[in-house]
């Protein structure tokens, strides 16, 4: 009798303690979740600047020029090549819809032609076109939204316009070119020429 109260005691403690573990589980509080951004993705990814574009023209461009118009008494020879590339234009939409944009500032140097285009922002953003030898025919691709300028420095060897580099991109993150002369800070002035004195 006295084992079978013990037996009895025991299984009592252990279906209590079993009780208070299942009642503590239920009340604990819920873990904590983990900081989320409050920026959506979309918009920490725009918020990221968009890569320079660079030399990006494609260097020769291959060509098919056919005659659409056979002309009476001549024999039309089409002709396929590849041309190289020449100049860039900016556009304040697509090409065909649009005219070029004049350069903000041209300036002229020993080394050649150097231009640049200033690019207020615009809800449809800017395109451009680079442009080849001896054809019409052109690639154009519309710039990323958040460039704002561009410039071109030209062979100064040639007599027509050949662009050596251009570039475009956000400004401020822009190294400026060297033929722009750095502005003057605060009232600095010249420093004066040594006076010259005459030996008599």
């Amino acid at each position: 009798m006295r084992q079978a109260a013990v037996r009895s005691s025991i299984a009592l403690a252990a279906t209590a303690t079993a009780s208070l573990v299942a009642i503590a589980a239920t009340s604990a509080p819920p873990a904590p979740r983990a900081a989320t951004s409050a920026v959506p993705a979309s918009s920490a990814a725009s918020a990221v600047a968009s890569v320079p574009l660079v030399d990006a023209c494609p260097a020769q461009l291959a060509v098919k020029q056919t005659v659409s118009e056979p002309v009476a008494g001549w024999m039309p020879l089409n002709q396929q090549a590849s041309y190289p590339f020449v100049r860039v234009a900016f556009y304040p939409g697509p090409p065909a819809d649009s005219t070029l944009i004049v350069p903000t500032q041209e300036f002229k140097g020993q080394a050649g032609l150097h231009d640049s285009w200033d690019l207020p922002h615009r809800d449809g953003g800017y395109w451009m076109t680079c442009s080849y030898g001896n054809t019409t025919a052109t690639v154009a691709r519309k710039l990323p939204a958040d460039t704002d300028y561009c410039r071109a420095d030209y062979d100064g060897r040639f007599i027509t316009l050949v662009v050596k580099h251009w570039s475009c991109g956000i400004k401020r993150t822009m190294a400026p070119p060297v033929w722009v002369r750095p502005p003057v800070r605060g009232n600095a002035k010249p420093a004066p020429k040594p006076a010259i004195k005459r030996v008599e």
